[in-house]
């Protein structure tokens, strides 16, 4: 009997020491790009919208904290893959991931990608592309793009040609040397990129045929994702309740207020 009790309060153990390890094993490391407003470094200090966000989802989970390092995005989802890093948000679903992560069902941002062309250009694309066997266009680099006319019109090769770009620094500077017609973006970071460089005179959005509206070519929900060698579906699952606790209870939506951008 006494055998039967020291087996069963070792197991108690056992599965408590696991379930610490697992759901507070902070402070977390986390990888990122450079992206603002949603993600950026200031004076040594990771900031912006989903910063802010991910920080408080961390804080309600009771883990010790997070630090947060900025690489070009391959980099970034290789670090979590090989488990280098514990998190990476701002990801994309695709089966390939959900191999060696656990996704926080609750997406973290939507982004609304649109088409960037110079201001002095005509250009008008159909909403099913079926006019660009002359546009050139310059794509992200490690971006899925999801599915849908614009994902097809990629895999389909309807573009005059494709070019892979790193940062949006990078795709406005083949716009503007006209290495490209037109280049794909989220709009709201590279808005602001746009603002911050003064460059409102030089790139436009391309709109839909016969509106003033955007052409929105993806809505693109992204994520939060924990390598499954380092972090627990136990803990994902909490941190899944949080996110969706902070949409309810309106401090998600501060964080947009407090960057003062809208979310679209």
């Amino acid at each position: 009997m006494f055998l039967l009790k020291l087996k069963q309060m070792s197991k108690v153990i056992l599965l408590s020491c696991g379930l610490i390890s697992g759901l507070v094993a902070a402070p977390f490391e986390a990888s990122t790009l450079h992206y603002p407003p949603y993600e950026y470094m200031e004076e040594g200090e990771a900031k912006g919208i989903v910063i802010d966000i991910i920080n408080e989802a961390i804080k309600r989970s009771r883990a010790e904290g997070i630090n947060y390092t900025f690489y070009p995005w391959r980099r970034a989802v290789n670090s979590v893959e090989f488990g280098d890093s514990d998190l990476l948000f701002n990801a994309g679903k695709n089966e390939a991931r959900q191999a060696w992560g656990y996704y926080v069902d609750s997406p973290l941002v939507t982004q609304h990608y649109v088409l960037f062309k110079r201001k002095t250009s005509d250009l008008i694309i159909n909403r099913n592309f079926d006019n660009v066997k002359n546009v050139p266009i310059a794509i992200r680099t490690g971006y899925l793009y999801g599915s849908g006319m614009f994902r097809d019109a990629l895999d389909q090769g309807r573009f005059s040609y494709i070019v892979q770009s790193e940062t949006t620094m990078q795709s406005i500077d083949l716009l503007l040397n006209k290495r490209v017609d037109i280049f794909v973006g989220d709009y709201l970071p590279v808005m602001h990129y746009i603002k911050e460089k003064g460059l409102e005179e030089q790139i436009d959005i391309v709109k839909k045929a016969d509106s003033d509206e955007h052409n929105i070519v993806l809505e693109w929900p992204t994520y939060i994702i924990f390598s499954k060698r380092k972090v627990s579906k136990d803990y994902v699952d909490q941190i899944d309740m949080i996110l969706d606790d902070m949409k309810s209870d309106g401090s998600y939506m501060q964080y947009f207020h407090k960057y003062q951008v809208e979310h679209r």
